[in-house]
């Protein structure tokens, strides 16, 4: 444009460096233009990073001369130079840094037009690095700044609704809608490119949810649950070969997770992550919890994965239900020993000991014990009935009484229990344990 008879790098460079001086001159006007010239000419020969450089540089030249339009054009040039190198992020701070700027303008069908474009833009930034919500935000910012009924029929609103439904309700649909209603879009070739990319990722995030696999049915207290995350890559092979998108996943990292659990669970082993999950093919990894104790309401879920695309864009895939796990108190048994401490004569007391042991992992509660001797035996000193308020895992009980037998035979003392398991379960039984009278 303005260096004539030279290759575009040449021109590029020249025209940057004579705008530079034009800046430092206090000429203002002319240095955007040389800028924007410099700009043009780097985009044609896709150096990026100078155009954008070049594009922000006009935008601070005409904020000088206060040519409001021009600052709106020169930093939406510099973004798109920042879409075409991935660097959503600094996009959209410069479509938000635009959007500031338009407050300086006189409420117009024009400034309406430039809020719609922007906040749109600045909508699809957000949601390729897994922010829908804090685009929404910015929308619903913008909305109360321009007329309603020009918002409400925006095809770039309709968009940013359709794909914000299609997230949130895991509803594919939309995207089908999305993509009939897409020649209606009024964008340039790499802002197209954006949105393109934004209906991509809302088609993962609708169609693809990570299964949750428990290695068991029921589990107790004791027990680990063993979890397999399984991840069908199917939809994103289809996605890959969509002419529509025009775009190859080469890198689909799910890079981290986050899993809500009930209370009385922990994470006892944490998936192996960074994990990538090729298109076409299905992706498993495992996790496992532990149950510390029960609770009317035991669940996994809902259950987050976020996923880095080809090490630029951010998406998240969801299981969005909550899963019960059925958990119950481990069995409760008790051990039961009777011993004599002596040999049991006729007519010589001697001392038998009662043991009663909880080696299992639930707790035994409202125990009551009864000892029933033969009619050979007669007790002498201690009590054959106890009532415990809890006996726990590992702990026991142990007493001795005194008895004497009346005549040589052959018989069996009884030990008589009944209790409460964790479920509340009364268990009732008895155990017998042989004795013989000698003379």
């Amino acid at each position: 444009m303005f260096s004539f008879g030279k290759d575009p790098d040449e021109k590029a460079d020249s025209d940057f460096e004579k705008a530079e001086q034009l800046f430092d001159a206090l000429q203002y006007k002319k240095a955007g233009k040389y800028f924007t010239s410099a700009g043009e000419n780097y985009i044609e020969i896709k150096d990026y990073a100078s155009a954008e450089e070049a594009y922000f540089k006009a935008a601070n030249s005409y904020l000088q001369d206060e040519k409001h339009i021009d600052v709106l054009d020169s930093l939406r040039k510099a973004a798109d130079a920042s879409l075409h190198q991935e660097k959503y992020e600094y996009a959209q701070t410069l479509f938000n840094k635009s959007l500031e700027y338009l407050k300086k303008l006189k409420p117009s069908g024009t400034r309406d037009g430039y809020y719609m474009v922007l906040s749109s833009l600045s909508f699809l930034c957000y949601f390729v690095l897994g922010n829908p919500d804090k685009g929404l935000q910015l929308l619903k910012k913008i909305r109360k700044m321009v007329k309603d009924d020009f918002f409400k029929e925006n095809p770039l609103i309709h968009l940013a609704t359709n794909l914000t439904i299609a997230i949130r309700d895991k509803k594919p649909v939309y995207i089908e809608k999305i993509i009939e209603d897409f020649k209606k879009i009024d964008l340039n070739e790499i802002e197209m490119k954006l949105a393109k990319i934004a209906i991509l990722m809302a088609e993962i995030q609708s169609n693809l949810t990570p299964e949750l696999i428990l290695d068991q049915e029921t589990y107790t207290t004791r027990e680990l649950i063993g979890i397999d995350v399984k991840i069908d890559g199917t939809i994103l092979e289809a996605i890959t070969n969509n002419s529509f998108y025009d775009y190859a996943i080469s890198d689909f990292i799910i890079s981290e997770y986050r899993m809500d659990q009930s209370d009385n669970l922990t994470i006892q082993t944490k998936p192996d992550l960074p994990v990538n999950l090729i298109p076409g093919q299905t992706l498993q990894f495992q996790m496992v919890l532990k149950p510390h104790f029960q609770v009317e309401n035991c669940f996994i879920g809902p259950f987050k994965l976020k996923c880095e695309l080809n090490q630029s864009l951010i998406c998240y895939i969801e299981d969005k239900d909550q899963h019960n796990v059925e958990l119950t108190a481990p069995p409760t048994y008790l051990d039961v020993a009777v011993k004599s401490l002596k040999p049991p004569l006729i007519d010589q007391t001697f001392p038998l000991e009662i043991l009663i042991e909880n080696n299992s992992d639930g707790e035994a509660s409202n125990l009551e014990i009864q000892i029933e001797l033969p009619e050979i035996l007669q007790l002498r000193r201690g009590t054959t009935e106890k009532q415990i308020y809890s006996l726990r895992s590992n702990e026991n009980i142990r007493w001795e009484i005194n008895a004497r037998p009346v005549e040589a035979a052959e018989s069996e003392i009884k030990v008589k229990l009944k209790y409460e398991d964790p479920d509340q379960k009364v268990v009732e039984e008895t155990k017998s344990f042989p004795i013989s009278i000698k003379l």
